[in-house]
């Protein structure tokens, strides 16, 4: 007797969509991936609902009485590989903000969070190494882009 397939379910997936990804793009998937035990496809799906959430919350405190620039945004927060030995250092790239960069665009503020940190010191190997770059949100409170540039101190 041959088998049944899948079961039927109420939510299909039937919307399908082509995502191309660079080298260190796809090495992000993977690692996170293999660290949750989760499918490549659930970890698009998980970072969907949280942008999701975070568009829409801030959608509703920018109509809301309250300042849109008192939410706390995106997280400055970053695993930096040691220029040197590559271990793994979490920095909170706020502590070394430079100021802030903000544009309007059509839905709403574009905000740049740039920073210098030019004395990060490696837990592993204790060498000083700079971290510099900015993380870019938009629209606010939602993660769009970041350049981090990481070198060894002089």
């Amino acid at each position: 007797m041959a088998g049944k397939g899948r079961p039927t379910v109420n939510d299909k997936r039937d919307n399908q969509y082509r995502v191309r990804l660079n080298d260190g793009e796809d090495q992000m998937l993977a690692y996170c991936s293999k660290a949750t035990g989760k499918p490549k496809s659930q970890i698009f799906r998980n970072a969907l609902s949280e942008y999701y959430i975070n568009v829409r919350l801030n959608e509703l405190n920018s109509q809301s009485e309250y300042d849109a620039m008192e939410l706390d945004g995106v997280s400055m927060k970053r695993v930096i590989e040691c220029p040197y030995c590559g271990a793994p250092n979490a920095i909170d790239l706020e502590e070394y903000s430079t100021g802030d960069c903000i544009t309007e665009r059509q839905m709403g503020p574009e905000t740049q969070h740039w920073f210098d940190c030019d004395d990060a010191e490696c837990i592993f190997c204790r060498r000083v190494f700079r971290v510099t770059g900015c993380i870019t949100e938009y629209p606010l409170g939602a993660y769009d882009s970041e350049h981090i540039e990481i070198k060894k101190s002089n």
